[in-house]
């Protein structure tokens, strides 16, 4: 039997990805982060509040109401970090098809940065909920062999979407 040569490789010579050039998501995404942010933000300060609501008004006996703030400013306070997160990641929030991968970049504090090479991608999938059809984008799936490095690349104008699944494909030999 012969033992396969396993040399090591020089990294100074590896491709950066920090310096490709990635494009940005379209805006309608930023705008449908934020109406999910609001809407949570919404029910969370309704779920907080209406005990307190519902002891002024009698119907209920809340017995610590003098304490009612501390779960409203540990709400305000998560609200605070997840908007900063979806405000100023969105800058960060990019895709770059290459030669022979897809990259997808998210995140301000907590950053994620996903290649999938083509030879991985199994199959490829466009979905639309229906706000994000309202506001005129999609989103691309890429799935891959195990469904450990699926891909989701989010926020992308319809058109664009299908004509990046149509590169994607050929260049995966699926279509």
């Amino acid at each position: 039997m012969e033992v396969q040569p396993n040399s090591p490789v020089n990294c100074d010579n590896l491709p950066q990805i920090d310096t490709v050039d990635l494009v940005p998501v379209d805006l309608n995404y930023r705008k449908m982060r934020l109406m999910s942010w609001g809407m949570a933000q919404g029910v969370l300060l309704i779920l907080i509040l209406s005990p307190v609501l519902a002891s002024l008004l009698g119907w209920i006996e809340y017995p610590s109401i003098r304490f009612w703030w501390i779960p409203l400013c540990f709400q305000a306070l998560v609200a605070g970090i997840w908007f900063l997160e979806e405000w100023k990641g969105f800058a960060r929030r990019g895709y770059a098809i290459r030669e022979r991968d897809v990259t997808y970049q998210t995140g301000w504090m907590v950053r994620n940065t996903t290649t999938i090479p083509y030879v991985m991608i199994q199959h490829s999938e466009l979905s639309q909920g229906p706000v994000s059809r309202w506001l005129g984008i999609n989103h691309i799936k890429l799935f891959t062999a195990g469904g450990s490095g699926n891909l989701r690349i989010a926020g992308i104008q319809e058109d664009r979407a299908q004509e990046l699944r149509a590169i994607i494909e050929a260049r995966a030999g699926k279509a």
